[in-house]
């Protein structure tokens, strides 16, 4: 979905339930002058940010940004489907699926350099571990800089926002973790006392002491 009609469907939407910029603000914890841009197409979003805007707006995180499916639990460098909110400022790339109980969401993300993301809060909490790149996060009035092999975990209600520093002409690639809820189909799990061969729409895979079985179709909720 392009900008300009990112931007249409928020402000339709908005318009539609009645709810002012102030309203959206409070709710999301992102500012109204940053919401009132993204409606005039003057500003990109985060995918957490469409997140929290979607909540609030009562619909769907996939009414405002298309992501690609993941109904098996494994996924492989180099056949992961790329995607971005706006004009590939921000790349990502799918890593986990989604199953009923399910808590972790994860994603690997690749930031031009010199990125600066708005400030957002939500529920839950984040894990980042940085790729490549250097990048600075700010998390409420802290402020973490963070190398090659380095990991920040914090609590995802508080402001927080991500930078990506000057550092050797490179861009930046984290992988993200967390508990908020970026995908919205998931995949059906049972136990299995014996392994089974993949057929029929189903790969089997073991996780600890027991072997699940996935169906490949990812079901909407």
């Amino acid at each position: 979905m392009g900008m300009p009609e990112l931007g249409r469907t928020i402000r339709a939407r908005r318009h539609k339930i009645k709810k002012t910029l102030v309203q959206i603000a409070e709710e999301t914890g992102l500012t109204a002058g940053f919401l009132s841009q993204l409606e005039r197409n003057q500003t990109s979003a985060s995918i957490s940010s469409l997140v929290v805007i979607a909540k609030a707006l009562n619909i769907a995180v996939s009414d405002l940004v298309e992501q690609p499916a993941q109904a098996l639990p494994d996924t492989y460098q180099g056949q992961r489907k790329p995607y971005s909110v706006i004009n590939g400022q921000v790349r990502y790339e799918r890593l986990s699926t989604v199953f009923p109980g399910s808590q972790i969401h994860s994603v690997k993300f690749t930031m031009p350099m010199g990125y600066k993301s708005e400030t957002v809060s939500h529920e839950g909490d984040e894990m980042v571990f940085v790729l490549s790149g250097k990048v600075e996060y700010a998390v409420g009035m802290e402020r973490y800089v963070l190398n090659v092999g380095d990991s920040l975990h914090f609590d995802a209600n508080i402001p927080h926002s991500v930078e990506v520093l000057l550092h050797q002409n490179q861009q930046a690639e984290l992988i993200w973790m967390g508990t908020t809820k970026l995908f919205e189909e998931f995949v059906q799990i049972s136990t299995s006392k014996s392994r089974k061969s993949s057929s029929g729409g189903h790969q089997v895979f073991k996780g600890g002491t027991e072997f699940f079985n996935v169906d490949v179709k990812a079901v909407g909720v």
